[in-house]
């Protein structure tokens, strides 16, 4: 598989562009193309993922415009979003602030680095390629390869409250989970942003803002629950929120109203030029074949499989973070 010096453009005569997007555990390229243009676009972009070539000049270039300029700083996010990271740095064990690396390491990595990174990790053995269409391409990826090893942070805590001095404040609460459960989608439903949602009905009075989501990142899950409101409601939210949690009740219609709302949404992201990287945040191991699949066992998911689930969250492991 030859080098390719202008895959930009040899794709461009198809109405084709090459993205990518840096996730937590993958970095992904993909396409969207016509059928009959697929081999040939897939072609070049397998050449530039596994035989790229760099230029020290446009290295140093891409360094100091594009890479430097977006090294993680608190100030970068909006309060409820540094809430949120904040609940993933202490349910993950990672710290988003080095996400994109320290300036000073960036500053002195150079091309051989990048090969030297490169000839390690981007093989067959770490890759993925999922196809909407069967492919005529005889595809060579060299053989080996392997997986980054991730390195753990230790916060040694279980809440961080940062003070900004902002009218309004970002409550994050995270649960760990320990083995990926489709079932973590279908709370994230019921309890979330929806008018039939659990924590609408709940908290609706005080807060302007509630959510719930779930994520599965290094062997581990998060189940995180997001409540806006103003300052002066915050204290007793926090207060009232282990007493809800103990005394949340979860009933037959709360689990069909959800089923019949993550249906259609994920029918509609199947329709989407992302939707495999839709694909990927709902079922990140691949252990199904596809939405239909997701679709067909979330309908066989009953109330007392949520019910059971939501018994697994352990309050003792609850986490908490806040910006105010």
């Amino acid at each position: 598989m030859k080098s390719i010096k202008s895959p930009d453009i040899d794709v461009g005569v198809y109405g084709v562009t090459l993205d990518g997007e840096t996730l937590e555990e993958r970095t992904i390229f993909f396409f969207n193309s016509l059928e009959k243009d697929m081999d040939e676009i897939l072609r070049v972009l397998l050449s530039l993922v596994f035989n790229p070539s760099f230029d020290d000049k446009k290295v140093e270039e891409e360094k100091i415009s594009k890479i430097l300029p977006t090294v993680v700083k608190e100030e970068d996010y909006y309060p409820w979003e540094l809430a949120y990271e904040w609940a993933r740095n202490l349910v993950f064990s990672w710290d988003f602030r080095y996400s994109m690396g320290v300036k000073e390491e960036i500053k002195r990595m150079g091309v051989a680095d990048l090969y030297k990174w490169h000839r390690r990790y981007y093989k067959s053995e770490n890759s993925i390629l999922i196809l909407s269409s069967e492919s005529n391409l005889d595809i060579e990826v060299q053989d080996g390869g392997e997986a980054p090893v991730f390195q753990k942070i230790n916060h040694g805590k279980n809440k961080v409250i940062l003070n900004r001095s902002i009218e309004n404040a970002e409550i994050v609460y995270g649960f760990p989970y320990h083995h990926y459960d489709l079932r973590v989608h279908l709370l994230s439903t019921i309890l979330g942003n929806y008018p039939t949602s659990i924590l609408w009905k709940e908290f609706r009075k005080r807060a302007y803002m509630v959510d719930a989501r779930a994520e599965w990142h290094n062997s581990r899950g998060g189940f995180f629950i997001y409540i806006g409101a103003n300052s002066k409601d915050v204290e007793k939210i926090r207060r009232e929120f282990q007493s809800f949690w103990e005394n949340l009740k979860i009933k037959k219609e709360d689990v069909e109203i959800a089923k019949k709302i993550l249906n259609l949404e994920m029918l509609q992201k199947d329709r989407s030029p992302y939707r495999f990287i839709h694909l990927l945040k709902i079922d990140p191991l691949l252990k199904f074949g596809g939405v239909g699949d997701i679709c067909e066992a979330i309908r066989d998911i009953s109330v007392e499989d949520m019910k059971n689930f939501l018994n697994s969250l352990d309050l003792n492991e609850l986490i908490e973070a806040v910006v105010r």
